[in-house]
């Protein structure tokens, strides 16, 4: 059972993977979260210039956040030490894109509110990466990070001999090595998104 329907109000580290309006001046956000996996949170006002919240509920968006469950659902109250990784990588369209690439992923193969620490982390450390990466190698992170995310669904399995098996960390040594298997990572992805249905 996911730790966020145990308890009516949680605070957990999430990235904002999504969202849509709701209603006049609402937002409904769609986190992936540490400790309850996929999250649906209606932020009150949260499109509105006075919300104090607005700035952290943009896609991209990760930090420490907030939520109060109610009658209707979950909903956002708080968020702190928020970064956004399309503003970080506003100098490299190739860098937005490859977080694009990732979080599209997890919008469309991530169902409900279960805990998921690989997937979790390997998405949370692919995003604090990019900032530090070169083109080059944020392909090959592009290419891990997903790797990673569909073996934590059950699509594939990780090869236990490869170094980038070992952590869900990107250090250059890790992606130097996974570098070198592009083909075999790329080939495993795309069979893992056929079994998915998203190929």
């Amino acid at each position: 059972m996911s730790l966020m329907s145990k308890s009516p109000e949680i605070t957990t580290n999430a990235i904002v993977i999504g969202r849509a309006q709701a209603g006049d001046g609402s937002v409904r956000v769609f986190l992936y979260t540490e400790h309850g996996g996929l999250l649906s949170a209606l932020a009150k006002s949260g499109r509105e210039e006075r919300s104090k919240l607005r700035p952290h509920l943009q896609v991209g968006s990760f930090g420490s956040y907030s939520f109060v469950k109610g009658t209707q659902g979950w909903r956002v109250v708080g968020a702190v030490d928020t970064q956004n990784a399309y503003f970080d990588l506003h100098h490299s369209a190739l860098a937005q894109r490859s977080v694009d690439q990732v979080l599209g992923i997890v919008r469309q193969l991530v169902r409900g509110e279960d805990r998921n620490e690989e997937l979790f982390e390997s998405l949370w450390n692919f995003l604090h990466a990019t900032k530090t990466l070169d083109e080059e190698l944020l392909k090959t992170a592009e290419h891990v990070a997903v790797l990673r995310m569909v073996a934590a669904l059950g699509y594939a399995s990780l090869d236990a001999n490869e170094v980038y098996s070992a952590s869900t960390g990107y250090d250059l040594s890790v992606l130097e090595s996974a570098k070198n298997q592009n083909r075999k990572i790329v080939r495993t992805i795309n069979d893992a998104l056929a079994i998915s249905g998203l190929s």
